[in-house]
């Protein structure tokens, strides 16, 4: 059987049921800390692809030639 595929939007559609789930604030205390533990799992996944991300980003600068060149992004 082939496994899921997760994707960032999916993930973060997850995290956020989880959450509502958890403000609803009427789950048993026991099921409350399982679906805490699922929101964890969730937000590292989320983590995950953004970090992702932005390894992957290269910014498009023009250069003092007026040439356009690929460097990679920084966060300042």
């Amino acid at each position: 059987m082939k496994a899921k595929t997760i994707t960032f939007e999916s993930a973060l559609q997850k995290l956020e049921e989880t959450v509502d789930k958890l403000e609803e604030g009427s789950i048993p205390l026991d099921e409350a800390l399982t679906t805490f533990e699922s929101g964890v799992r969730w937000s590292r996944e989320c983590s995950k692809f953004l970090e992702n991300a932005e390894q992957r980003i290269e910014t498009i600068i023009k250069n003092e030639n007026g040439e356009y060149e690929q460097k990679e992004f920084l966060l300042e």
